[in-house]
């Protein structure tokens, strides 16, 4: 009788993690579906007949994942590389920087601790990164380091 519970507990377990997606992935690194999720919400093919710097962005409300459908939508499961702030928070002036990303792929100058009006844009196939000295880089040269993944400057 003891072992009969046992074993509805075993069973109630295996059943319950089953249904439980963990994603462990690693930042631009290869996963099982031949792709690296660069971010929460891009990813590369991880294939030599695709260039490396090809860069593919999940459509909006989904998440880069290890699964074979590799964007899915928000919340159904975790980002398998969420290496920024999900809520695409970026850097503000804090009257110590002089320039600061305001989207993936724009930056503004700083004027103490208020953003000038002028809105500059990184070239195509490029992303804002201040901290690198450059401005703008490759995703791949950013590497998990995205300093601002919101769509647009607001």
């Amino acid at each position: 009788m003891h072992s009969n519970q046992i074993l509805k507990s075993l069973f109630l377990f295996v059943a319950i993690s089953s249904m439980a997606v963990a994603v462990f992935g690693i930042c631009n690194s290869c996963q099982t579906n031949n792709v690296a999720c660069l971010n929460g919400t891009h990813y590369r093919f991880c294939s030599d007949s695709v260039a490396a710097d090809q860069v593919v962005q999940c459509p909006d409300g989904k998440v880069c994942t290890d699964l074979a459908v590799i964007c899915i939508d928000e919340g159904v499961t975790d980002a398998s590389c969420s290496a920024t702030a999900a809520d695409g928070s970026c850097p503000t002036c804090d009257g110590t920087n002089t320039f600061v990303c305001t989207s993936r792929t724009t930056f503004q100058m700083c004027n103490g601790n208020e953003l000038t009006s002028q809105v500059t844009k990184c070239k195509d196939n490029k992303i804002c990164s201040i901290q690198s000295g450059k401005y703008c880089v490759d995703l791949c040269e950013a590497g998990d380091s995205i300093e601002c993944d919101r769509e647009s400057p607001l």
